[in-house]
């Protein structure tokens, strides 16, 4: 599969998901101009509705190169364009709403004690309205005991089953780690 080939063999990603991914990364430039800058940080209000609208993107604002946040939203620009999608503009489409859809249900189950097969679909139905992704029962249980109790390794998971590409190289591709500062 070549860079600019979809993962889903394809399908391209809506204008509005690219749209959507572009402002992000135009977001998170600012917000490092900012800090660079010596400006006043921003409101926790800020921060919280970004995490919310883009789960991971924090992680994000604060590990990748600033480079790579420059280069993510031109490419996302150059896609509404109509030209190539790269393979991580869905894979980080994907774990946004993934992560959503984790979230929205590790808060209501975390202190439940069991989950039927019928409440755990109930809630993957509200999830994945909620979130804007397929989720089934399997995934909500998934979320209640997710592998070694985190759910960015169960999210990053369903991400290379439905891709193809291993877990190693989409967490790698999407959350690259920023160079040390310093010596």
């Amino acid at each position: 599969m070549s860079a600019a080939t979809p993962p889903d063999g394809g399908e391209r990603l809506s204008p509005e998901v690219l749209s959507q991914l572009a402002r992000k990364y135009r977001t998170l430039a600012e917000l490092r101009r900012a800090r660079a800058a010596g400006e006043a940080i921003p409101a926790k209000e800020v921060f919280r509705a970004l995490a919310g609208e883009f789960p991971g993107a924090l992680n994000e604002l604060d590990n990748l190169p600033f480079d790579e946040i420059e280069r993510r939203h031109d490419a996302l620009a150059r896609a509404l364009a109509g030209g190539a999608e790269e393979r991580w503009m869905a894979w980080i489409h994907g774990y946004h709403t993934l992560m959503r859809a984790a979230l929205y249900v590790k808060i209501r189950v975390t202190r439940r004690q069991e989950l039927s097969e019928s409440e755990a679909a109930a809630l993957a139905e509200r999830a994945a309205r909620h979130a804007g992704v397929a989720v089934d029962a399997a995934f909500v249980i998934a979320v209640k005991t997710p592998p070694d109790g985190r759910l960015n390794r169960l999210v990053l998971g369903r991400l290379a089953a439905q891709s193809g590409a291993s877990t190693a190289e989409i967490r790698e591709t999407i959350f690259p780690r920023r160079p040390a500062q310093g010596g």
